[in-house]
């Protein structure tokens, strides 16, 4: 069984954020495909999570989402915070972008700035894949 600490939540985040920055592919690198489980707030979520139960479904719903802004990236604001017992790691995010029209939300005005920030919290399994993640993100300005 591998541990989980500070420095292997780090590597799992980093290739996290290149999913979400660089090619939603990683997912297949970092998602179980054993199951995965995702958690978004009721109010906000784009999607049904229940709809994403492996890295192929993530994949394909990370291009979607980051494909509807322009220059969409996000950044590590703190974190991670660890529970090694429990295999639970955590990191607070920010993420950048301009808005295109595309989401449909009320303050979705092409070639403003988006400013979003959120916390992810990960569960991952005895090979540190990830196996569950609750994400609570909203957006905190536009410009």
């Amino acid at each position: 069984m591998l541990t989980l600490d500070t420095s292997v939540a780090d590597k799992i985040w980093e290739n996290w954020l290149r999913m979400w920055n660089e090619n939603s592919d990683i997912a297949h690198d970092i998602i179980s495909p054993a199951g995965y489980v995702l958690h978004l707030p009721d109010a906000t979520a784009t999607i049904d999570p229940s709809t994403i139960s492996g890295p192929a479904e993530m994949s394909k719903w990370v291009a979607g989402f980051t494909g509807k802004f322009e220059g969409l990236r996000y950044a590590t604001d703190f974190g991670p915070f660890v529970d090694e017992n429990e295999r639970r790691f955590a990191y607070r995010w920010i993420g950048t972008g301009r808005w295109t029209g595309a989401t449909g939300w009320p303050h979705d005005i092409p070639g403003q700035e988006a400013i979003f920030v959120g916390v992810d919290i990960f569960q991952v399994d005895e090979s540190l894949q990830i196996t569950e993640c609750w994400s609570q993100g909203a957006v905190t300005r536009t410009t």
